[in-house]
């Protein structure tokens, strides 16, 4: 049984027409032959004499040389196209990325504004009072030590 398992899976796997070659009729000999003739010859002019099958092959080459053309350009074309549109695919990527990061660079520094516009109004710097208070106090002191010259002098 266990025997058994492994062979059936190779049978299915790898069946035995795979490994046949094209049958080869011996009465038709349809291989590809080209013969060279002479004038002389039973030929009506000089040149090379082909059989059936090799005129078909040469058709066939020029019918199919033609279609393996188109087929090669169109895959270049292809190829080409999906380059560039993995180019443009990247590059929309990277301009979504920096708009998320500029985006959010923009809101940090717009919120750090607010937050330093309410500090700076919430502690006022405004010192006027006290120049006006520390001004009254000069002024009275100035004024003391005036006198007191004025009265050292006479």
């Amino acid at each position: 049984m266990r025997l058994i398992i492994p062979v059936l899976v190779a049978m299915l796997a790898f069946p035995a027409c795979l490994f046949a070659d094209t049958p080869i009729n011996p009465e038709t000999d349809e291989t590809p032959k080209v013969t060279g003739i002479q004038k002389g010859e039973e030929a009506p002019y000089n040149g090379v004499l082909l059989n059936t099958a090799a005129a078909a092959k040469i058709f066939a080459d020029k019918d199919f040389s033609a279609q393996e053309c188109i087929m090669r350009i169109n895959f270049e074309v292809q190829k080409e196209h999906l380059r560039m549109q993995l180019l443009l695919d990247n590059t929309k990527l990277s301009l979504d990325t920096m708009d998320k990061k500029y985006t959010a660079i923009i809101d940090i520094k717009n919120n750090e504004i607010e937050r330093l516009s309410k500090v700076a109004l919430e502690n006022s710097n405004d010192y006027s009072t006290w120049w006006a208070v520390g001004g009254v106090l000069a002024g009275i002191a100035l004024t003391i030590a005036v006198v007191y010259a004025v009265e050292e002098v006479k």
